[in-house]
């Protein structure tokens, strides 16, 4: 059974004594102050991959932060090579940009962002 941790700016996941993997997060420098928040880094263990927790962990991150107006957050290389990214689809962020790489252009990242607060 997978448990998540609060700690500082992460949430820690954990299989009995083991760490699965971590969500990273930060707020922007804006004027908004702490009523937005982004998520820098997901990272699952590959041996706990492809189980749901990625998707737990954001669950559980979302559930932390309702005071929060928006959620945002870019994608990186390797969502885009193994098409990851449709997480963020699935638990309804949007999203609004799309920016090729230089050097590649069949690679890319995304910017996906979700509304909290009304």
């Amino acid at each position: 059974m997978i448990k998540f941790y609060f700690q500082k700016n992460k949430i820690i996941a954990k299989q009995g004594k083991f760490q699965a993997g971590y969500l990273k997060f930060s707020y922007p420098k804006d004027l908004a102050g702490y009523r937005n928040i982004e998520i820098d880094y997901i990272y699952v263990k590959p041996k706990y991959r492809r189980i749901g927790i990625a998707t737990q962990m954001i669950k559980f991150f979302l559930k932390k932060f309702k005071n929060i107006v928006w959620v945002s957050l870019w994608t990186g290389r390797q969502m885009e090579i193994d098409k990851s990214y449709n997480l963020y689809k699935k638990l309804n962020f949007k999203q609004l940009a799309y920016q090729a790489d230089y050097y590649d252009k069949n690679i890319g990242t995304r910017l996906f962002v979700k509304r909290i607060l009304k």
